[in-house]
């Protein structure tokens, strides 16, 4: 009963804060010296369980968390993410909703507002979640974007959508801007003191898959990607557990997929001391436990997508005698 763990946003890129990349985890670190290592070209965790699930590219991240936020939907998607742009002296950079806190009712207002804007253009608009909103968009209209996490943080007018139909996206965007610039929600939420939702991002365009055949019997995730995943191929997918041993058992020769996204959130609103208390809590609740998950599961692979690739740790009985090797700091292993 072969069990992938899958961690993103452990492994930092090399201009993440010091007091991220300076953290220690020794059990982790053990395991990671003692298991059969090996690098997958795959950069973050949807390009990497996107080559598990043999999805092609582009990847439709849209359509693939939709399935999970609520229901599969036919069409071509993308994501229309409520975002907040800082303007700078020379650069606008972008925020996502992780620091906005959007509530269930201003969602809704917000995105009756965009379809009423862009009824005409054949777009539809949904928001099964307050911070992830999405977008159906008519065949041959889809464009080339920038995916959000790539675009955080970063000067966003070299990374607008590019598209080849009748609808201009960067003017699409600016006429969300101007929309949501006087709309009443902001400007509550300005009398309040709290940042305004000031625009969305497309990103993560493509078609519903028709099928997907999933390696696993069992995945366990609150990550959309992966619950997405899960739901689309019609294996058995449930929350994330809280430990190895909450996991659900599944026949002998059945894999299992595990995917723990709790460093994410604050990685993305900078919130550095809940990173260091979440990854500490991966240590003590997971990293610490794998002599005995080995001892269950028979194989356990630690999958860690990072910046540039993405490190697979593969751990078995005989690994577990490796105690000679010296182990190195997570942040090294980026």
């Amino acid at each position: 009963m072969p069990l992938d763990l899958v961690i993103p946003d452990l492994l930092l890129p090399v201009d993440a804060p010091e007091a991220l990349r300076s953290q220690r985890l020794p059990a982790l670190e053990s395991w990671l010296a003692r298991g059969v290592s090996r690098r997958l070209p795959h950069r973050g965790l949807e390009a990497a369980l996107s080559a598990t699930f043999a999805l092609g590219a582009p990847i439709p991240i849209a359509a693939v968390t939709l399935a999970a936020d609520d229901a599969p939907r036919a069409g071509a998607w993308l994501r229309a993410d409520p975002v907040h742009l800082r303007v700078g002296q020379d650069a606008v950079a972008l925020h996502d909703a992780g620091i906005l806190g959007v509530m269930r009712d201003e969602a809704n207002a917000l995105v009756a507002a965009l379809q009423a804007l862009f009824a005409d253009d054949g777009l539809e608009f949904v928001a099964p979640t307050p911070h992830r909103w999405y977008v159906r968009v008519p065949d041959g209209e889809l464009p080339r974007t920038v995916p959000l996490p790539e675009a955080l943080g970063r000067n966003v007018f070299r990374l607008l959508p590019v598209g080849s139909g009748r609808i201009n996206w960067p003017s699409a965007i600016t006429e969300v801007q101007m929309l949501f610039s006087q709309h009443a929600v902001n400007q509550a939420r300005e009398a309040e003191g709290r940042p305004a939702i000031n625009s969305v991002w497309f990103w993560g365009e493509g078609q519903l898959p028709e099928s997907i055949d999933s390696p696993y019997a069992l995945v366990c995730a609150d990550e959309p990607f992966a619950a997405g995943l899960g739901r689309l191929s019609g294996v058995r997918t449930v929350a994330a557990p809280r430990d190895f041993a909450s996991i659900d058992a599944v026949g002998v020769d059945e894999s299992v997929l595990v995917v723990l996204d709790g460093l994410g959130a604050a990685l993305r609103r900078g919130d550095d001391e809940a990173w260091r208390k979440a990854a500490q809590a991966l240590e003590e609740t997971w990293f610490a436990e794998i002599d005995r998950a080995i001892r269950r599961f028979e194989r356990v692979s630690l999958v860690l997508p990072g910046p540039r690739d993405t490190l697979v740790a593969t751990l078995t009985a005989g690994t577990r005698w490796r105690w000679f090797r010296s182990r190195k700091p997570i942040a090294t292993h980026a």
